[in-house]
């Protein structure tokens, strides 16, 4: 049996990540302004193993969680219930149904078992032995602070009640994958990063309608994000000429963009440098106004669990494992042997 983690290429593609700020996905209007989210870890399939050894291979519990604080330049020491809680924290209100928070608790414990899995091979340097810092850009978002300023108590119920539990796919924890809300369907990983993972393809979400987010820019405004990118696209000539849709699916996620007619970028990495919420969008420039206008549907990777989706399902009387298994094809649901 292929094993498709051990020793192979980790792949990690960080959109935008959830802000810290909970938020109620009941309260979620259609048309509100909600920043893209989610950080994508996955691994290039290839390596054939020997199936007994991932028979016996064995994933054993985490006692705690390092966390390099970038602020302080120091070391924070979580349990893995006080990371799981404060992640949860800052993603989803604790008014949420429990069975959506017990997926996405879940789906926390697996992503700091495979980061742990990934720094035992490959240690980051920038992380100075932790697993994970307060860096945004790289790392979920996690609410720390002291207990008379942050409750967790909620989260931490929830997370005691699913402590130890992780999503599997061929043995080893899977690479996590979640975002807001993916409109009627998920997009597999193959469309997303261009590598065909296993347990992420595309899914049907239940959500009640599509979640649109209208972002508009002034032509400087994109001519000061795009050209200041790392890459530098430099634009010229008329705005109207600057963006062009290269390549889309027939659900109107864009896979490449022509900017300048000169760069061939991404769909993903265009709305990252733009900030817009995902990578399923349409746009217009209007030479009256000189602005962009961009509509965007859905919110994050669009790629794994959408937690719009996930709350649907919840409210219908699915369990966190039916969830988990709906999102994740083929994923069993273990508990992490503490022997």
């Amino acid at each position: 049996m292929k094993n498709f983690f051990k020793g192979l290429t980790v792949i990690t593609l960080a959109l935008l990540i959830f802000p810290a700020v909970p938020w109620m996905i009941g309260a979620v209007s259609s048309q509100e302004t909600v920043p893209a989210a989610a950080e994508i870890t996955v691994q290039k399939s290839g390596a054939e193993d020997d199936e007994n050894d991932e028979k016996n291979a064995e994933t054993k519990p985490i006692t705690e969680v390092r966390v390099y604080d970038e602020a302080t330049r120091r070391e924070i020491v979580l349990t893995a219930e006080e990371y799981v809680a404060s992640a949860l924290a800052a993603q989803l209100s604790p008014d949420c149904d429990p069975e959506l928070l017990k997926a996405q608790a879940v789906l926390m414990y697996t992503y700091i078992l495979r980061r742990m899995a990934d720094e035992a091979e490959s240690p980051t340097p920038e992380l100075y032995g932790c697993l994970v810092s307060t860096d945004r850009s790289k790392y979920p978002t996690m609410l720390l602070g002291d207990e008379e300023t942050l409750d967790l108590s909620a989260y931490r119920k929830i997370a005691k009640e699913v402590e130890g539990v992780y999503c599997a796919y061929a043995g080893e924890p899977i690479a996590v994958a979640y975002c807001r809300s993916a409109g009627s369907s998920t997009e597999s990983a193959k469309t997303v990063l261009g590598v065909d993972v296993p347990y992420l393809k595309e899914a049907a979400t239940y959500e009640p309608d599509e979640f649109y987010t209208t972002v508009a820019y002034t032509s400087e405004e994109v001519f000061a994000r795009l050209t200041t990118s790392p890459d530098g696209y430099i634009l010229l000539g008329d705005p109207d000429g600057w963006i062009k849709i290269k390549d889309a699916a027939a659900n109107g996620y864009v896979k490449e963009v022509y900017l300048d007619s000169r760069f061939i970028v991404s769909g993903s990495e265009v709305s990252r440098l733009l900030n817009l919420p995902s990578a399923r969008f349409t746009f217009r420039y209007s030479k009256a106004t000189d602005r962009f206008t961009f509509t965007v549907s859905g919110s994050g990777s669009l790629c794994g669990m959408s937690q719009r989706g996930a709350a649907v399902m919840a409210s219908q009387g699915k369990s966190y494992r039916e969830i988990l298994e709906h999102y994740f094809d083929g994923v069993e649901i273990v508990e992490a042997d503490g022997d």
